[in-house]
């Protein structure tokens, strides 16, 4: 990947809208249907020199100061914003599923035309990899081992689930990874069984990590890193928290050394790898401003779809409350040991006593007035109870959430959760109770796009649905709030040392130009615009305005 281009002067952008969160706030933007402003705005310019914005006012203003050697770029009725920021996303496991095969109809026929399609493409000795199966889909009888070695008996087959916390594999895959009746169940992770004790090749949240790192990858790391950059950058994405864990450390640096990266890049630790940080004295923060160390992840729960998510009250019509991945004891040691490394912590929780034992874990470890090195953060909360949401504020927690997961998990929600969806999705909640949103979509396992994201938060339904399929509208979010989860509090969060997420004199240079005026559209329209032109710290990095 070759180094973003910078203009030798700079760039002034004119002749289109300039919109951020106090922009959107000040035009009065409405979290539900939205009210169209005023008047078109095309008078405010923007001028950019270095990495930094160093005016924005009137056009005419700002072409004096420019000069002749800064480069314009004429919006053409378009929309400026500041980049966005994939607040959750797993970059290499995102760009290889897009070259994956796909399980697109959740039967035995269906299963086996995946397998086939994706057999076209492979080479002598390649495992077989299927992505997209549903297990809450699959009837028991059928989620068996002797299902995929009836389709695929001589190589590795492993098919991922949708939401990417359990895997169901061949009898091939089992046997290279050691995997028999004699096998443990790990510790939050469950080996499900034929009744004579043989595993079905079904393994769920942990027992997963005992075959997915087994998979061979014939690609190079970082050329898929770059890969993923170029595409979330077509996105209009100039920025992501990463919380991969494959080899997504080797190919950051490895591609930040070769070439630099065009891209702002938060690496998160495994949890596995907590004490090896610990060992090295790796903190929280260290890099540069393209790449830096993040947060622990550590998982304090499963999925809403595969019936793991850790809840309070029993699934409906079920006495299973889910999977305690991390015993809360555990979770609060690990938050202290973060702590005192000066690491920061993120926390998967997605059912109501996974977020309750997540806060828990991260106020035991911040009693008595220590802190961690940055905002400990919780990630998902699709479920919470109301006591909780006032809580993030006070323990200073930002609540990481993925607005395309509504859109596309609602009706199991309705199915698993009943009359408890009600606090589900409660963005509009948290963030009245003080807590600092940050937006993401967890892709692969969600589409990701900043549109989309806004589409979900403003409508909390799918574009060209009636208003009556809205999920809980109440939770219903502005445009102001909506912009300033994606593009400001995920930059904030991650202090990379140079204010962004604002169009303001002194904040660096990541832009993203829209071909269309996004205050114009309607919430359900925005998935039209497309991204016209991206720079991140005042250098040219995507599209046709360059």
């Amino acid at each position: 990947m070759s180094r973003a281009r910078a203009a030798e002067g700079g760039w002034l952008f004119v002749g289109g809208r300039v919109l951020d969160a106090p922009r959107a706030a000040r035009a009065g933007r409405g979290g539900a249907r939205g009210t169209r402003p005023a008047a078109r705005s095309g008078g405010e310019a923007v001028l950019v020199r270095g990495e930094r914005i160093e005016a924005v006012g009137p056009r005419s203003s700002l072409e004096r100061m420019a000069g002749r050697r800064v480069r314009r770029v004429n919006l053409r009725g378009g929309t400026l914003t500041p980049g966005f920021v994939d607040s959750h996303i797993h970059l290499l496991t995102w760009i290889r599923a897009l070259g994956e095969g796909r399980l697109e109809e959740q039967t035995p026929e269906g299963l086996g035309a995946a397998v086939r399609r994706a057999l076209r493409g492979a080479r002598a000795g390649d495992w077989i990899t299927v992505r997209g199966w549903v297990p809450r889909e699959w009837p028991r009888e059928l989620k068996r081992r002797s299902t995929l070695d009836g389709i695929l008996s001589d190589r590795p087959l492993i098919l991922y689930a949708v939401d990417g916390h359990s895997v169901w594999a061949n009898g091939a895959a089992l046997q290279m990874a050691g995997i028999g009746a004699r096998t443990a169940n790990p510790p939050g992770g469950v080996v499900e069984r034929e009744p004579g004790g043989e595993p079905t090749g079904v393994l769920a949240e942990e027992a997963a990590d005992l075959l997915r790192p087994l998979v061979p990858r014939a690609r190079d790391a970082a050329d898929d890193l770059a890969r993923a950059i170029r595409t979330a950058l077509s996105l209009g994405i100039t920025s992501a928290h990463d919380f991969d864990r494959s080899e997504i450390w080797k190919a950051a640096q490895s591609l930040h050394a070769r070439s630099g990266l065009p891209f702002r890049l938060l690496l998160s630790i495994p949890a596995a790898k907590l004490e090896s940080a610990e060992s090295l004295e790796i903190r929280t923060g260290f890099g540069d401003r393209r790449l830096r160390v993040g947060p622990v992840k550590l998982f304090a729960d499963g999925t809403l779809g595969s019936a793991t998510a850790l809840l309070e009250e029993p699934y409906e019509g079920s006495e299973s409350r889910g999977i305690e991945v991390t015993a809360p004891e555990a979770l609060t040691d690990r938050c202290a040991r973060a702590r005192a490394a000066g690491l920061g912590v993120a926390i998967h929780a997605i059912g109501d006593r996974a977020v309750r034992n997540a806060l828990d874990a991260i106020e035991a470890a911040t009693a008595g007035g220590r802190r961690f090195p940055i905002p400990p953060r919780i990630e998902h909360i699709q479920l919470a109870r109301e006591e909780d949401l006032t809580r993030f504020k006070r323990l200073g927690a930002l609540a990481s959430v993925q607005p395309a997961h509504l859109l596309t998990d609602r009706e199991v929600a309705r199915r698993h959760w009943g009359a408890r969806t009600v606090r589900s999705y409660a963005w509009k909640s948290l963030a009245r109770a003080g807590a600092r949103l940050l937006f993401g979509s967890d892709a692969p396992f969600d589409r990701p796009g900043p549109l989309l994201a806004l589409e979900a938060a403003l409508l909390r339904r799918r574009a060209g649905e009636a208003d009556r399929a809205a999920f809980h509208p109440e939770q219903r979010l502005t445009l102001a709030q909506s912009l300033r989860a994606h593009v400001e509090e995920p930059h904030r969060a991650a202090g990379w040392g140079i204010p962004l997420g604002r169009i303001q004199p002194g904040w660096g240079a990541d832009l993203v130009a829209f071909d269309q005026d996004l205050l114009e559209m309607g919430p359900g329209a925005l998935a039209h615009a497309q991204v016209a032109g991206v720079w991140v710290g005042g250098a040219a990095a995507h599209g046709k305005l360059l």
